[in-house]
C-alpha cells in the first residue's frame, strides 16, 4: 500500500526566486506562517511531505527549519522529527520584559526629536489599526502596530532597532491567540493606551509617555497570558516594570 504523505493545512507551492534567493524567500514563508498561526504550535512537520508540499528540495528546507529552530519556532528532535514550537509562557514573560527595558530606552532616546510630523505618522498608524481592527484585517494590523512601535523608537539606533522587530516579531503569534480568542474586545484596550501614550507627547510629558509605554506592553503580556497560561505568575515582567518606574528611564 503506498503511503500518502500528510498535507500541512494552510501551506502553500513557494514561487521561490533564483537559487541565491531560495532560503530567505523560503524561510521569510514558513516564518510567517508559524507567526501568523497558519502553522499551529506542536504541528508535526514531515521534512519529505513538507518540501512534497511546498514543490521545494529538501536541501534549502533543512537549512530553513534550522534558522526556525535557532528562532525558537521549531523544534528538531535527535530522530529528525520537526514540530512547531509550543507557546511556552516563560519565554513570552522574557520577552515582554525585554521589550519593556528596550522600548522604554528607544523612545527616551527618540522624546526630544519627536516632531509635530512624527505625531501626525503615529495618529495615522492609530487610525489605520483602528480601520484593520473593524475589518477583522489582521496583516494590516500588525503592519500599523509594527509601524506605530517604529515611530515611538525612531531615535534608536540601528542596532537596538534591530532588538526590536526581533521581539516584537517573536509576540505575533501569542497576541494571534489573543485576538482569536476575543474577536469582538481584543482591541479596545490597546487603542486607548496607544492613545494615551501620543497624548502624552503631545503635551511634551516626558514621564508619562515612558510610563505609558512601559504599562501597555505589561498589561498586553498580561491579556496574552490571560489566554494561554492563566496560572502562569508573570516574574519578568513585573521586574522590568519596576525598574523602569524606580529608575524613571
Amino acid at each position: 500500500m503506498v503511503r500518502i504523505p500528510t498535507l500541512v493545512p494552510g501551506l502553500r507551492k513557494v514561487d521561490l526566486p533564483e537559487v541565491r534567493q531560495a532560503i530567505p524567500a523560503l524561510h521569510a514563508y514558513l516564518r510567517q506562517c508559524v507567526l501568523d498561526g497558519t502553522l499551529t504550535p506542536g504541528t508535526k512537520l514531515s521534512q519529505v511531505a513538507l518540501a512534497d508540499q511546498l514543490g521545494v528540495s529538501r536541501t534549502p528546507l533543512r537549512e530553513v527549519l534550522r534558522m526556525l529552530q535557532e528562532e525558537g519556532l521549531v523544534e528538531i528532535e535527535p530522530n529528525q522529527r520537526t514540530r512547531v514550537a509550543g507557546l511556552d509562557p516563560e519565554q513570552l514573560d522574557d520577552i515582554y520584559a525585554s521589550r519593556i527595558l528596550l522600548e522604554t530606552l528607544g523612545l527616551s532616546l527618540t522624546l526630544e526629536s519627536f516632531t509635530a510630523a512624527h505625531q501626525r505618522q503615529a495618529t495615522q498608524a492609530l487610525t489605520a489599526m483602528r480601520k484593520a481592527a473593524k475589518t477583522a484585517d489582521f496583516a494590516q494590523w500588525f503592519d500599523s502596530h509594527a509601524q506605530f512601535h517604529r515611530l515611538l523608537t525612531a531615535g534608536a539606533g540601528t542596532a537596538l532597532q534591530k532588538q526590536l522587530m526581533m521581539f516584537a516579531d517573536r509576540t505575533i503569534r501569542y497576541i494571534r491567540i489573543y485576538q482569536l480568542s476575543e474577536p469582538a474586545s481584543w482591541q479596545a484596550a490597546g487603542d486607548v493606551e496607544h492613545a494615551a501614550i501620543l497624548e502624552a507627547l503631545a503635551a511634551r510629558d516626558h514621564e508619562a509617555a515612558l510610563s505609558g509605554l512601559a504599562h501597555h506592553l505589561a498589561r498586553t503580556a498580561e491579556r496574552v497570558l490571560r489566554d494561554c497560561a492563566p496560572n502562569y505568575p508573570m516574574r519578568a515582567v513585573q521586574h522590568a516594570l519596576d525598574l523602569v518606574e524606580r529608575k524613571g528611564v
